[in-house]
C-alpha cells in the first residue's frame, strides 16, 4: 500500500487501526458507493424507463471504472465476491447487504407504480412481482454486461 498510494506506513496506520480495518472501511466505501451495481439508487419521479437509464448509467460507470484497472470481470460477480468476504470479516455486514437488496426490490416496484403506461390487468400480478421481475432482469444484465442489450426489454403484463 505504501508505493500504491506513496504514503508512508505510519500516516496510514495514524487512520486505520490495522489491516482489517482498511479491509472494512474498503468495502463499507464501495457498498456505498454508486459504482457498486447493488447500490440502491431513489425511485421517487421515475418511470421504469428514465429508471432502467440511471441503473444503466451506473452499470456503464462500474464497469468502466474496474476496465480502466484492467479488471475484466462481470461486476455483479465482484460485487457478490465483496459480499461474501466482507461477511466473514464482519458479521453486521450480512445485515446490510440484505437491507439493500430489500431496498433495491422496492424501488423497483415503486418505479412500476410510477409507469402510468404499465397495464395491470391480471388480479394474480401486482406491482411488487413486476418490481421483482425488472429489478432480476437489471441484475441479469449486470452478469452478462457488456454483451446484453442495453435498452429496456419489452414486457408487458395483461
Amino acid at each position: 500500500m505504501e508505493s500504491a498510494t506513496r504514503i508512508t506506513r505510519g500516516t496510514i496506520y495514524r487512520y486505520f487501526e490495522n489491516k482489517e480495518d482498511i479491509f472494512c472501511q474498503a468495502v463499507m466505501q464501495y457498498y456505498d458507493s454508486p459504482l457498486n451495481v447493488l447500490f440502491s439508487i431513489e425511485a421517487d419521479n421515475h418511470t421504469l424507463q428514465s429508471y432502467w437509464v440511471i441503473k444503466m448509467k451506473q452499470l456503464e460507470s462500474a464497469y468502466g471504472y474496474l476496465r480502466n484497472y484492467g479488471i475484466l470481470i462481470n461486476v455483479l460477480a465482484i460485487s457478490h465476491y465483496i459480499e461474501v468476504q466482507a461477511a466473514r470479516i464482519m458479521p453486521s455486514f450480512k445485515d446490510m447487504i440484505l437491507s439493500h437488496k430489500l431496498l433495491n426490490a422496492r424501488y423497483w416496484t415503486k418505479v412500476v407504480k410510477n409507469t402510468p403506461d404499465l397495464i395491470n390487468c391480471n388480479s394474480k400480478t401486482t406491482y411488487k412481482s413486476i418490481g421483482q421481475i425488472y429489478h432480476g432482469i437489471y441484475l441479469h444484465r449486470c452478469s452478462t454486461y457488456p454483451q446484453s442489450k442495453l435498452t429496456l426489454p419489452n414486457i408487458t403484463f395483461d
